[in-house]
């Protein structure tokens, strides 16, 4: 069952809003700051590392907090810009999901395995609570998955919406890589983008908001229809295994985390990648929303994923949007902040078909093939990449 986006919202770097958001992402724009973290210069120069913070959206607040304050912000701006409604009926039949960062003890300080309800009692139910004013949620979900939470969040919200357990999901995704710690983390682990290391990430932080419905849903309460989520697949590459050390050898301080080999993510991309793509439609075309945020094992993977896909993708027909470039990293708020981007093309451009291809820190890899609604496709011919 395709799932419609009836509606979209976004806090980040760029604005707080998805409409100034997304037009900024297109365009292009960036708006890159100073963070508080040294990350050294020529000449023993002190250099501060540059990110692109939302403001002070987060109000002083950091890990839940801040997830917390992103996320409601994006809701608040989905629920002004689609108008909709605040009765217990509305709200009685929707169901909520979060996409959150994977919990690493050495950003965070703490795991899943201290803390298991964590993400519920302070994420979820503080942004329940929030968004819908004191009516209870039919469903609650939390996919700590990072750069895949969100294809995570759509098969549950797919097999909810099919099941008929809810009417609409609510899928509320955030992250920040601008906080110390997590500054800290990207330091030692040599993953911050630097004068001396130009092929780092440059961190971000966001919030995201989608409202997912059957079509039949939408159509009953004439809710405007921005695209169709039409397949989702999840995989994962192998990690390599930690390096062996010699027997007496002292200890030392961990090289930077060890990321898939490009070989097999490569591999593990492109077969994502084929489940989704439509039956009987070889070579496919579609804009491509990429994940990479500079850092040189998330391009060595694609690179090895085109070789795989170049029988089931036309790449030179494939327009290719990166994000990062604009906004960061924003881990888990990446993937819906991509999808949003596509939705927008849909109306501006007229393309018919987009795939957000993901890939997160822990190997696991996600496609997603979303379609533009009948109408748009009508009204207007699609451009050539």
């Amino acid at each position: 069952m395709a799932l419609a986006v009836t509606a979209i919202g976004h806090v980040g770097a760029l604005g707080y809003g998805a409409t100034g958001t997304l037009a900024a992402l297109r365009a292009g724009l960036s708006d890159p700051r100073e963070l508080p973290i040294v990350v050294g210069g020529e000449d023993d120069e002190d250099i501060s590392a540059v990110g692109y913070p939302a403001g002070d959206f987060a109000d002083g607040f950091f890990q839940a907090g801040a997830w917390v304050r992103l996320a409601c912000g994006a809701i608040d701006d989905l629920r002004h810009a689609a108008a909709l409604p605040g009765g217990a009926d509305f709200w009685q039949r929707t169901a909520l999901l979060a996409a959150l960062p994977i919990i690493d003890e050495d950003r965070f300080r703490w795991t899943l395995d201290m803390l298991p309800e964590a993400p519920r009692e302070f994420v979820l139910e503080p942004i329940a609570q929030l968004c819908a004013r004191g009516v209870s949620i039919v469903e609650q979900g939390c996919h700590p998955s990072g750069h895949v939470a969100l294809a995570a969040a759509l098969q549950r919200a797919e097999s909810g919406i099919g099941a008929r357990e809810a009417d609409r999901v609510l899928l509320a995704a955030a992250d920040s890589y601008v906080d110390e710690w997590t500054l800290e983390w990207l330091a030692s682990e040599n993953r911050l983008k630097t004068p001396e290391r130009p092929t780092g990430l440059t961190p971000g932080e966001a919030g995201a908001a989608l409202l997912l419905e059957s079509e039949a849903a939408a159509r009953q309460r004439r809710a405007t229809v921005r695209g169709f989520v039409e397949a989702v697949a999840l995989g994962a590459a192998p990690l390599p295994p930690p390096p062996a050390k010699a027997e007496g050898e002292a200890a030392e301080e961990e090289l930077p985390s060890l990321r898939p080999e490009g070989t097999k993510l490569g591999r593990a991309i492109a077969q994502a990648v084929r489940q989704v793509l439509p039956q009987g439609s070889t070579p496919f075309a579609a804009d491509l929303y990429l994940d990479l945020n500079g850092e040189e094992w998330r391009a060595h993977g694609w690179g090895h994923a085109q070789v795989h896909l170049a029988r089931h993708l036309d790449l030179d027909r494939c327009r290719t949007f990166l994000p990062a470039t604009s906004i960061g990293e924003v881990g888990a708020a990446a993937a819906p902040v991509a999808l949003s981007l596509a939705l927008w093309n849909f109306d501006r451009d007229g393309t018919r078909d987009a795939l957000v291809v993901s890939v997160a820190d822990d190997g696991k890899v996600a496609a997603i093939r979303l379609s533009a609604p009948a109408a748009a496709t009508a009204a207007a011919a699609p451009r050539a990449p």
